[in-house]
């Protein structure tokens, strides 16, 4: 009992198949994309209603730096105002736009209390869900 197959038909399932495949796959493609689209513009919506009309602009002195605030620590050295201060102009500078120092704060880490900024940071980074 030797069953022969034609070649025939044989080719015309193999070309259905690769078909049928290459279709699902565009049409998965179509599909994840408009999702995408739909998805951003719902997220720029959101953004765009988060944002504030029009902020104040704020000059920056360029000869001197900021001024340290009444809220600054005695404990907070003149250095490291005028470093951050300058730090602020020179990406006013670049940006084009104007950016004031109102006020400096030490931030605490609330993980760990003996913690640095960067390793929060870096916390936070490796940390943060998909």
């Amino acid at each position: 009992m030797d069953m022969v197959i034609p070649w025939t038909k044989v080719w015309a399932v193999v070309i259905t198949g690769l078909v049928v495949v290459f279709l699902a796959l565009v049409l998965l493609i179509i599909f994840v994309s408009l999702f995408g689209k739909v998805f951003s513009g719902i997220g720029n919506k959101e953004k765009n209603k988060s944002k504030p009309a029009d902020s104040p602009a704020v000059n920056v002195t360029k000869s001197a730096p900021a001024p340290a605030p009444a809220a600054v620590s005695a404990e907070d050295d003149n250095e490291v105002i005028a470093v951050i201060s300058a730090a602020v102009a020179m990406m006013a500078e670049q940006d084009g736009k104007k950016y004031a120092v109102k006020s400096i704060k030490r931030t605490v880490n609330k993980r760990r209390q003996a913690g640095s900024v960067w390793g929060a940071a870096g916390q936070r980074e490796n940390t943060r869900p998909f």
